[in-house]
């Protein structure tokens, strides 16, 4: 390998395949790990499924658990900014109510549910991946307890509201479900998100 960690002596057809970007590794190992577990993400997998050869993959990583450590942080920044762009735009209760319905997103967000379950198993057993799950959790808790407090939540309440609109959205996919989903999530909506016109009282 050169300075870079890249391999050297490639040909140049390889030199081609070695350039794959990196981002396409990494989103392959997300995947994977979505559909497999942590120990699904294997370098030859990989390589296969991209059609390229196992060679290839060491021109942009030192070995597999470097390619995880990427995937982990890939999935932090993500996760980061999505918090962002629900928390950032709006009214207050319009960026509670974006929290409320982001499990039902679509297929995008089936997916990225699919990779942070598989993160949090990956985390039982992991510290790195425990401890930057346990970063994002907090994150992802303080900006929700924030808008609630904007939406008139009294400050020592918000965190506790928090926890349930989080708890919610973590789960929320697969138990709001069939004919009666949208009367449900009125309904969660009523409970969790405030009207604006009285802030609940803190309570001794």
């Amino acid at each position: 390998m050169d300075g870079t960690g890249r391999r050297t002596g490639e040909s140049s057809g390889n030199r081609t395949r070695g350039a794959l970007d990196p981002d396409v590794w990494i989103e392959a190992a997300l995947t994977e790990l979505a559909a497999h577990g942590v120990d699904g993400v294997r370098v030859e997998v990989l390589a296969k499924r991209l059609g390229v050869t196992k060679g290839s993959f060491y021109w942009h990583f030192k070995d597999r658990d470097a390619l995880l450590a990427s995937a982990l942080e890939r999935w932090r920044r993500r996760a980061t900014l999505a918090l962002i762009e629900h928390a950032d735009r709006g009214t207050p209760a319009d960026r509670l109510r974006r929290i409320l319905h982001a499990p039902f997103a679509g297929r995008r967000a089936a997916q990225a549910a699919n990779v942070e379950l598989a993160l949090r198993l990956w985390g039982r057993s992991d510290a790195r991946a425990r401890a930057t799950i346990e970063e994002v959790d907090e994150l992802r808790l303080s900006h929700i307890a924030k808008v609630f407090s904007e939406a008139g939540i009294a400050a020592e309440q918000a965190r506790a509201y928090a926890v349930l609109a989080y708890a919610f959205q973590q789960s929320g996919g697969s138990l709001v479900q069939g004919e009666s989903a949208s009367e449900l999530m009125g309904r969660i909506e009523a409970l969790l998100v405030p009207d604006g016109t009285e802030a609940p009282a803190a309570t001794a």
